[in-house]
């Protein structure tokens, strides 16, 4: 009995133990047998965006054409005037007369110019003509130069004199006609004085580089000489400038005959004074409102104060003019204690340039700049610079130290006198806009 229920126990036991391994047998090799892989998720492609139109560049903006400016560079000198020791040290025999030492120094600054101009206040009719007493050549009080002035005024660089001032009739109608024809023989231009009416009606205007400059000179005195009646034309005479009329009329001329930019010379004021009197300067600004736009003072033979205008045009800009009342001598005789002031002997030269925007139309003063001379009567009248001489070496210009000093006060001196009316702090407009 116990044997059968071992044996059916072990018969039990073997049951399970076969299903068991069927069990663990499937399980091992369920283990061994990969399952199978995911099915792979479909992989859209990127969606790529439709090509946009093209659209065309913005055409770059075309440069701006570079501005055609044109500028001039214009010299202004003083009183050219030849006193009887000038002409007597100028003869070199033989009737024959050599001025140029006088120029010998100044001519390159003259010469750097694009035009050059200068009072010549004497007549240069020749010798044989006699009016009131006087023959041949003479100085003070009746001038009349011989016409190898103008040559060497030539040769240092000049291009244009003004002929009116109050020793235009010293030779009467018949010595300023002759000047005038000797004058044009050398190759200088002469305004302020005419051999007819239609030359009187007839604009000066001096053209460098497209760049057009009127000349007009005016005069308030012919040293009670009468210009005789029906020749009027033959000098710009108005008697201490009562009316300013017939320049605002030739400035009219001058700019409706093309000059951009109008410069007048006016013989005027009182002698050895470092200032004008006041209606001097009322007239100088009328002149400024009337179209000058350079007002260039001769005849007090010293230096006077420099001044800016400004006016308005009629489309609102505005335009500057520059008056200088007195340039003082540029050349001649005179000298302390004959004269009342040593300042006789200094002048100044205005170095002044003008621009022209020739798209535009418009011409301005775009700089002034100056130097003071000095003419060094006891080394043959010769012009000196003085910021050449302070520059350099005294001997180079026969001076020694002590006469350095003093030309260096004078040069001081017209500096204050140059910058009372303040020059220095105003500056010429650049463009009106």
């Amino acid at each position: 009995m116990r044997r059968i229920f071992l044996v059916g126990l072990l018969a039990a036991m073997g049951i399970l133990l076969f299903f068991a391994g069927v069990r663990w047998g499937w399980f091992v090799a369920a283990e061994r047998i990969p399952e199978p892989d995911p099915p792979e998720e479909e992989v859209q492609a990127p969606v790529q965006p439709e090509p946009e139109e093209e659209s065309e560049p913005e055409p770059e903006p075309e440069p701006q054409p570079e501005p055609d400016l044109r500028t001039v560079n214009l010299i202004a000198a003083g009183d050219i005037t030849a006193h009887l020791p000038q002409i007597t040290q100028a003869h070199i025999g033989d009737g024959k007369y050599d001025f140029s030492p006088s120029f010998e120094i100044i001519a390159s600054h003259l010469q750097a110019a694009d035009l050059v101009v200068g009072n010549l206040e004497t007549c240069q009719a020749g010798t044989e003509i006699s009016f009131l007493g006087y023959q041949g050549y003479t100085g003070y009080p009746c001038f009349n130069a011989p016409i190898d002035l103008s040559v060497a005024l030539k040769q240092a660089g000049f291009d244009l004199v003004a002929t009116a001032h109050n020793h235009s009739m010293d030779r009467g109608l018949a010595g300023l006609k002759a000047t005038l024809e000797n004058i044009r023989s050398v190759g200088l231009t002469a305004f302020g004085t005419h051999l007819s009416e239609q030359e009187r009606d007839t604009p000066v205007i001096a053209e460098v580089d497209g760049v057009k400059i009127g000349f007009l000179a005016y005069t308030f005195s012919t040293n009670v000489i009468p210009v005789p009646q029906g020749h009027e034309y033959a000098v710009n005479f108005i008697e201490n400038f009562h009316t300013l009329d017939p320049i605002i009329d030739e400035i009219g001329r001058a700019t409706d005959a093309g000059a951009d930019l109008v410069a007048v010379y006016m013989h005027w004021g009182p002698m050895y004074v470092t200032e004008p009197p006041p209606h001097l300067r009322d007239l100088a600004r009328d002149l400024a409102t009337a179209g000058a736009d350079l007002i260039l003072g001769g005849h007090p033979h010293v230096t006077q104060p420099m001044e800016w205008f400004h006016t308005e045009r009629e489309d609102g800009s505005s335009r500057v003019s520059l008056a200088t009342y007195s340039m003082g001598n540029f050349l001649s005789n005179q000298r302390y204690p004959a004269n009342p002031t040593d300042l006789v002997q200094y002048g100044k030269i205005l170095k002044i340039e003008i621009t022209k925007d020739m798209d535009r139309g418009e011409t301005w003063i775009s700089d002034v700049g100056y130097d003071i001379t000095w003419v060094h009567r006891l080394w043959g009248h010769r012009i000196l610079s003085l910021s050449e001489v302070l520059a350099g070496d005294p001997s180079d210009f026969n001076l020694d130290p002590a006469q350095v000093e003093e030309l260096k006060l004078g040069y001081l001196r017209h500096e204050q006198i140059i910058g009372k009316y303040g020059f220095f702090d105003g500056s010429p407009e650049i463009r009106g806009d």
